[in-house]
């Protein structure tokens, strides 16, 4: 895993740290911005900007409090701007604080930088022929391993203040001592971790980390006595935490009149000097550079106060703690340790997508015509042409574009708004279909009620009304009066299913129950019927009255299917988790178009005047009830097949569909 990671749950897609970071480390699958490990400098400025912390660093603090646990010695090692990340304590105060956590010694790295600079100034004086870019940003030589591996051999060859005093203390101090390194630079953790520098840095600690460890343990420095840094004592190389701080320490000048030296600390200058550099557009001897504006920029140094304010700080520092004597003798005692580090070439690239490629997917965002393109940078990138390239690249996705995902969401929503128009509509029209389906079924009895009603108020006033004929009248009437009380059932059935009254049942019987009430058609029409129903059935939890109204239903349909005669096949199967009920008939069979529509209440396919198409429609709503389903089969011209699938089990809080 890279130093920096993607907290999964806190990412919001807000491609601010796309926008932030200067190598296209960052890849979008599915809305999250993840880490590209062998993409990533570790320069942290994700994690500065990211408002919802998604970005974070891994952390050293188990391993350190391991260490603490030990009795080896471990060594607290300060970077140079840590006056201005704790301006509220004395730097004193600070040394006792961490040997309260336990650690043995308090150190500072500006040591290192005394060293470092005076390195520096040296081999300008001997090289000749090319030009230097300093190597003392950790992410300055990973940028250019990474992206501009061709520029090796102008690193200077001279290791950073912090990997110098590692050495200090490993080879000379006290080779024993773990080194625990504690700054505002998330990349230090990368740098202690490179294995041509590695074993001088045992862990790196932000100074986020150090106030965690702080609290966490109930130390609070202010209340601390004032303790004293151990080690060799740095002077002037404490102002390497400030932007040009290299350069004063080392008596090098960046008077641009002689443009010998370029100083270009800061996010927006480091990677243009470095791609200028390798066009060969800059030509000074000495390029001083790093990602930050100065270490007192650090991405971890968590308070409000400006660069110029932290500058003022250190500046401070610098004069009152100054003693160029003890420096001089530490620096001579200390001369003869190695300072000098190499690098290798980590080249990564992107494929170099086609045109056609590019412009297909700014065809696809709607920003092919170059005037349709904003560069509004919502994606996280600078233009609409480097979106779309870097989505043919495969790490990043059209819906990164707002202006192309607010255009989607206008479109669906005038398409949400059309469909519920359309859905109204058919609503309407279902309903139209419905009151005239109705008013025919009722109007029909009650037209033939008051037909006979006026035929027998005319013959008893003609006094030619037979009794026989009187019972024949109200025969007919009563008849069509119970025709159109059922329909009214019906209708009530389907707007008004009750919920079952659950109890024990036994499928087998509900079935023969249902067969009973309809055997009397069934014969009548030449039908034969078998009944294949499983033996030991178990019982389940049902209601029987309204199982046998829709098993009364599918065999009535069955029945009705099949004019001509046929064979009507009831079958019962049981497993571990539900009964199975299939009416199978031999009849007309339905379309497929006719299926989709079978449980639309007042569709039918029976002819007209012999129902209206709600006996299915109340039968599925029966069944859901009971938490299950109806699966259909059905070819034209080789019959149908119905079957009620019901759980052994209900659950208790799930609500039919």
């Amino acid at each position: 895993m890279s130093i920096v990671y993607t907290d999964r749950e806190k990412c919001r897609e807000c491609y601010a740290c796309i926008r932030s970071c200067p190598a296209k480390a960052i890849r979008v699958r599915e809305g999250l911005a993840e880490v590209i490990k062998e993409r990533c400098v570790a320069c942290g400025n994700c994690i500065r900007i990211c408002v919802p912390k998604a970005k974070q660093a891994e952390s050293d603090l188990g391993k350190v409090r391991q260490m603490l646990s030990q009795p080896e010695p471990t060594i607290a090692l300060f970077s140079a701007p840590f006056p201005a990340a704790f301006p509220e304590f004395h730097p004193g105060q600070l040394v006792t604080a961490v040997k309260k956590l336990g650690f043995s010694e308090a150190m500072e790295d500006s040591f290192g930088a005394e060293l470092v600079c005076r390195a520096y100034d040296k081999l300008m004086a001997e090289w000749a022929g090319k030009s230097l870019i300093t190597s003392t940003c950790p992410v300055v030589v990973s940028y250019i391993e990474k992206y501009y591996p061709r520029l090796l051999e102008h690193l200077a060859p001279i290791v950073s203040p912090m990997t110098a005093m590692g050495r200090i203390i490993k080879q000379s101090y006290n080779p024993q001592a773990r080194v625990v390194f504690i700054g505002p630079c998330v990349a230090k953790k990368a740098e202690a971790r490179d294995e041509k520098i590695a074993g001088t840095i045992d862990a790196v600690l932000t100074f986020s980390e150090l106030k965690e460890m702080f609290a966490a343990r109930g130390v609070d420095p202010g209340s601390e006595s004032i303790g004293e840094f151990s080690g060799p004592k740095p002077n002037l190389g404490r102002l390497f935490a400030v932007s040009g701080g290299l350069l004063h320490v080392a008596n090098l000048s960046d008077d641009i009149m002689t443009n010998e030296v370029i100083d270009a600390w800061g996010r927006g200058y480091m990677p243009k000097v470095i791609r200028e550099f390798a066009e060969g557009n800059v030509t000074a001897r000495l390029i001083s550079v790093g990602f930050c504006e100065g270490c007192i920029d650090g991405p971890v140094i968590d308070n409000d106060l400006s660069v110029f304010r932290r500058r003022e700080i250190i500046s401070n520092y610098t004069l009152k703690h100054s003693d160029p004597e003890r420096t001089a003798r530490d620096i001579e005692k200390y001369s003869g340790v190695d300072l000098s580090r190499k690098f290798t070439s980590q080249a990564v690239t992107l494929p170099t997508p086609s045109r056609e490629e590019i412009n297909n997917v700014l065809e696809e965002m709607g920003r092919l015509d170059p005037g349709s393109r904003i560069d509004c940078g919502a994606c996280g990138y600078r233009s609409c042409e480097e979106l779309a390239i870097s989505v043919c690249q495969g790490i990043a996705e059209t819906e990164m574009c707002w202006p192309y995902l607010l255009e989607r969401l206008r479109v669906t929503q005038r398409d949400l708004v059309q469909a519920e128009k359309l859905t109204f509509l058919g609503q309407m029209a279902a309903l139209g279909q419905m009151a005239a389906s109705v008013a025919h079924e009722v109007n029909n009895p009650l037209a033939g009620v008051l037909v006979y009603t006026q035929l027998m108020a005319k013959k008893i006033g003609d006094d030619t009304l037979p009794k026989a004929t009187a019972l024949n009248y109200l025969s007919k009437m009563e008849a069509e009066l119970t025709r159109s009380t059922k329909l009214v059932r019906n209708l009530l059935d389907f707007a008004r299913q009750s919920p079952p009254a659950l109890k024990q049942v036994d499928v087998n019987d509900v079935v023969t129950q249902a067969l009973s009430l309809v055997s009397h058609s069934a014969e009548l029409q030449n039908i034969q019927v078998t009944k294949r129903l499983g033996r030991s059935l178990p019982k389940l939890m049902g209601d029987f009255d309204q199982l046998q109204q829709v098993f009364t239903n599918l065999i009535l349909n069955a029945v009705q299917a099949m004019p001509q005669g046929g064979k009507l096949t009831l079958r019962t199967t049981a497993d571990e988790k539900e009964i199975k009920v299939e009416v199978a008939d031999t009849g007309q069979g339905m379309s497929r178009e006719h299926i989709r529509k079978l449980f639309t209440p007042f569709f039918t396919t029976k002819g007209k005047g012999k129902g209206v198409g709600l006996g299915l429609a109340v039968a599925q709503g029966l069944v859901q009830h009971h938490q299950g389903r109806i699966e259909v089969k059905s070819e034209e011209g080789h019959g149908s097949s119905f079957t009620v699938v019901l759980p052994l089990k209900m659950e208790e809080h799930e609500e039919p569909a």
